[in-house]
């Protein structure tokens, strides 16, 4: 779930955590896409948390080519169900993230469990949480391939002189 600045701010101002919350263990996982040529990992393997608690945590990605490259991730949380009182408060999967060659960069998630989790009879057993992302490519800078950009340029020229031959012949 994502909110406006005005929501999160009234949220956040009344949050507190439950006095009487169980522990939750909120793992973290992150994959990319089969063409994306990132590593990325978490900085910590879990975090635990009580209901209502806030908690940062940070990702690190690394472009390992040579090419400026843009990628988006995607996120979920198992079991699907805590989804609902999963609050992600500032998130890097909110916007595509530009990585230049070989930068690397430490993406914040910032969240918290709902409260309303202790009143939700099926999830009373859930102690365990996974925060999953997958990170995908959107696009490639190609600034530095400029050999089609030659080829089409000679081509442009190629095709002025024709004409002016062509008309200077008709």
């Amino acid at each position: 779930k994502t909110w406006t600045d005005e929501e999160a701010a009234a949220k956040l101002a009344s949050l507190r955590p439950c006095k009487d919350g169980k522990l939750i263990t909120v793992r973290f996982d992150s994959t990319v896409g089969d063409v994306l040529p990132w590593s990325f990992v978490p900085a910590q393997l879990d975090v635990k948390v009580v209901p209502g608690e806030t908690a940062l945590s940070f990702f690190t990605a690394t472009n390992k080519s040579d090419k400026a490259i843009t990628g988006v991730a995607t996120y979920n949380v198992h079991p699907p169900k805590v989804g609902l009182y999963f609050n992600k408060i500032q998130c890097f999967c909110f916007e595509e993230q530009r990585l230049l060659p070989g930068e690397t960069v430490d993406m914040p998630v910032f969240f918290f469990i709902d409260p309303e989790i202790m009143e939700d009879p099926q999830l009373r057993h859930v102690n365990n949480v996974t925060l999953s992302y997958t990170f995908f490519q959107t696009d490639m800078d190609y600034d530095d391939d400029d050999e089609d950009d030659d080829e089409e340029e000679e081509d442009d020229e190629d095709d002025e002189r024709e004409g002016v031959v062509m008309q200077k012949v008709a």
